[in-house]
């Protein structure tokens, strides 16, 4: 069994349209990216579930950085 804590995703407070997110389709799958469409609920112990523009929905992982260098939208 290991010490160490379990990561810190971001809250759903964190997260808005337009947002682009790294997330988690399901165990075993590899991660993908997009724009956020829609927050879909609150955090759980696995993070904030959301659905991509592209129709994808997960748990979010991580926030990217914009594409285009410049501030995320707000």
């Amino acid at each position: 069994m290991s010490d160490r804590e379990p990561p810190e995703y971001p809250h759903p407070n964190e997260l808005k349209k337009g947002l682009y997110v790294v997330i988690e389709q399901g165990h075993g799958k590899d991660p993908i990216e997009g724009e956020i469409g829609a927050v879909l609920g609150e955090a759980d112990p696995e993070g904030a579930r959301v659905k991509l523009k592209s129709g994808a929905v997960g748990v979010v992982r991580r926030i990217k950085p914009s594409e285009g260098g410049g501030p995320q939208p707000t």
